[in-house]
């Protein structure tokens, strides 16, 4: 049995423990608690599903490396071959490579500040977060000063 199926036996079983929890699950006295509920179900789908996720995305980046490494490695014993018989200069090998570093290095820096911008979108939107909940915190207290003067 793979990896992959035995992460998908654990997902369902984690989907059908989420199911058996429904039908469990009492009436609600608050349209609030029933949105807040929902909310969670589907939270708890999203994360049952996540290992499955993980898996596949790791069979797949590890089937593609191997088809890229395939694919060159062809390659290179096609070229060497092809540049042995006509004696091509090992000068111009050295200059492509040159030239290719320099796209090499933009790419990768470029990925280096899309991963910054991720963290840093990340961070305000954790802010964001945070904040709405000090917000709400400050609700929950004066709606708690209101209503104590009814009493």
């Amino acid at each position: 049995m793979s990896i992959s199926d035995v992460v998908k036996k654990e997902t369902i079983k984690k989907n059908n423990q989420i199911e058996n929890k429904k039908s469990k699950e009492t009436e609600s006295d608050s349209i609030s608690q029933i949105l807040k509920n929902n909310t969670h179900k589907f939270t708890k789908k999203l994360e049952s599903q996540l290992p499955l996720k993980m898996q596949q995305f790791s069979e797949l980046y590890t089937a593609y490396l191997h088809s890229v490494n395939n694919t060159f490695d062809s390659c290179t014993m096609c070229e060497k071959e092809l540049f042995e018989k006509r004696g091509m200069d090992k000068g111009l090998i050295k200059a492509f490579g040159k030239y290719t570093k320099v796209g090499t290095d933009s790419m990768l820096q470029q990925m280096g500040y899309y991963a910054q911008f991720r963290k840093y979108s990340t961070d305000a939107q954790l802010s964001a977060m945070k904040s709405w909940d000090n917000f709400m915190a400050s609700i929950i207290e004066y709606n708690i000063k209101i209503f104590d003067q009814f009493k």
